[in-house]
């Protein structure tokens, strides 16, 4: 199935205020009292920062929505990078600044090495009881949002009987003419930043190199999932793979490039990033920080997470109460068995050279 963003989606990113009205309620016990207890102390935090790799258009909705049930905390949400977000961290709290009070981060590398170095707090979210095993992996680590990487594709320079949904055929199409595509393919560049090397180091490693192989003489990569996007809108490109969905959404949304744009789940396997959110061990608003992490968690903060256009993954939301995906309308379409999860696989960060040297070779850096 192609999808594309409608006009009645648009909508559904407005009644923020009315998804609070119905799913926001008050933990009982001592799950109760720290949540009183954090209100009292954040209301004399002077900010909240948040470091993160989530841009800023899909922040816009998060925090307006926080802000709805916290409107006295003002929160800096800083779209800078995966890999940036950690490192500006640990320079800003080692001179004393105040820095980071919660990470929003698609890097498991970069979590792995944040929790061998002690810098991550154990905090125990009264919502965690709500979320699947596999969201938590470590204490105080929790997934924010299961966030696919798609097939996006210029529906101008690809008829429709070539407009891929899954890798294969996309590969299919790349080898029955050469000449024509090459160069003219993006996907990401595993060797600029953790995203990416998360995304290529877990395809080749559940899926095998094959497809990589075909397709990575006519790839050119990009740093970043905008320049990608952009350069298939203006014909640059006719196609691109593991594109971040959660850019594609909200761009094509906010500037109607569904006209010229289109984009599709992998059917043959759809990579989905668990991202991670983690307060700090040196965060200074830890208040307001212990607040936004349980709303990111809650029923509410999922649903505010899905209409800021990334996908959220606890059970009990639906996808009526989202414009676009959830971890379970993802499996429903294209099946368990082609959901495959970015998750923390240390082998990720001991194998590194070994495969970066490999897909450099396939991908001609």
């Amino acid at each position: 199935m192609s999808h594309r963003i409608t006009r009645r989606q648009a909508c559904c990113t407005i009644p923020v205020a009315a998804a609070f009205a119905l799913h926001a309620s008050r933990p009982a016990g001592a799950a109760g009292a720290q949540l009183a207890d954090d209100i009292e102390r954040s209301k004399k935090e002077s900010r909240l920062e948040i470091y993160s790799n989530v841009g800023t258009l899909n922040w816009e909705i998060i925090v307006k929505a926080f802000n709805t049930q916290y409107p006295w905390i003002r929160v800096e949400a800083l779209d800078i990078g995966p890999e940036e977000a950690f490192e500006r961290y640990y320079a800003e709290s080692a001179s004393g600044h105040h820095s980071a009070d919660v990470i929003v981060a698609a890097s498991p590398t970069s979590w792995l090495r944040f929790i061998g170095k002690g810098e991550l707090m154990p905090v125990a979210a009264a919502e965690a009881a709500q979320l699947p095993a596999w969201s938590k992996p470590y204490p105080g680590l929790y997934t924010f949002s299961t966030d696919p990487l798609i097939l996006v594709y210029n529906k101008l320079l690809l008829p429709v009987s070539e407009q891929p949904h899954s890798l294969a055929q996309l590969a299919q199409l790349v080898a029955s003419d050469p000449g024509r595509f090459r160069d003219r393919i993006t996907t990401y560049d595993a060797t600029a930043h953790p995203f990416a090397l998360a995304a290529h180091w877990t395809y080749a490693h559940v899926r095998g190199w094959s497809l990589l192989d075909v397709l990575g003489p006519a790839t050119r990569p990009e740093d970043a999932s905008g320049s990608m996007i952009e350069k298939i809108t203006t014909g640059e490109y006719s196609a691109g793979y593991f594109v971040s969905g959660t850019s594609t959404f909200v761009r094509t949304l906010q500037t109607a490039r569904d006209k010229l744009i289109g984009w599709s789940l992998m059917r043959d396997g759809t990579l989905v990033f668990a991202r991670g959110i983690g307060i700090p061990k040196r965060a200074v608003s830890t208040a307001s920080a212990r607040l936004f992490l349980e709303f990111a968690l809650s029923h509410a903060g999922q649903i505010a997470i899905g209409q800021a256009g990334l996908t959220p993954y606890r059970p009990d939301v639906k996808s009526n109460e989202v414009p676009y995906l959830t971890y379970g309308s993802i499996a429903a379409e294209i099946g368990d068995k082609n959901v495959i999860p970015i998750l923390y696989d240390r082998a990720m960060v001991t194998d590194q050279n070994a495969f970066l040297a490999r897909w450099k070779k396939v991908y001609g850096m």
